[in-house]
């Protein structure tokens, strides 16, 4: 028996999230380079913080406190949002990719996942350090749901498009 590949999209070359291809491209590889590159950090950030878990070879630094502490934990968040939020921006460039052409909500949540992607790991970071900061913790956490609802409402669309263009078919035959 042979096997059939379902073939998916390519999201650098079906992604329109700008009005011309070049830049549509431009935006799509942007989106991966930034969730890789997140995904990257939060790698490193887990080598360097395996440094002192579980009585590791040295000490952690005096601002991380105890493992329950909030530095502590803001700083496992940060490191966990960094593959997060990377996973969750390729997989919207892989929804816009099906999605077809693109729209202005499809241009916005584009630059809102981006900047979410980039600024939360990074704020919850700073946040370990000085924890005042934490305070602004919602602007890119927002950012990451505007991203999120923006694309939910497209799929929506587009399916419910595709479920009305196969009830016209129906009725037509």
């Amino acid at each position: 028996m042979r096997a059939t590949s379902v073939e998916t999209p390519d999201p650098i070359e079906l992604t329109r999230l700008a009005s011309g291809p070049d830049r549509a491209t431009s935006v799509a590889r942007l989106s991966g380079a930034i969730a890789w590159s997140g995904m990257v950090a939060g790698a490193l950030l887990g080598l360097v913080m395996g440094l002192w878990a579980f009585d590791g070879p040295v000490a952690p630094p005096s601002f991380v406190g105890d493992y329950g502490d909030t530095s502590r934990r803001l700083l496992r968040l940060g490191h966990i949002a960094c593959f997060g939020l990377g996973a969750l921006n390729l997989l919207l460039v892989r929804e816009w990719a099906r999605i077809g052409r693109a729209t202005q909500a499809d241009r916005w949540a584009a630059w809102t996942m981006n900047f979410g992607n980039v600024c939360l790991p990074a704020v919850l970071v700073a946040a370990a350090v000085y924890q005042p900061l934490k305070y602004l913790l919602p602007i890119p956490a927002l950012s990451v749901l505007a991203a999120l609802v923006l694309t939910a409402h497209r799929v929506r669309l587009r399916d419910r498009s595709a479920v009305e263009e196969g009830l016209a078919e129906t009725n037509a035959s």
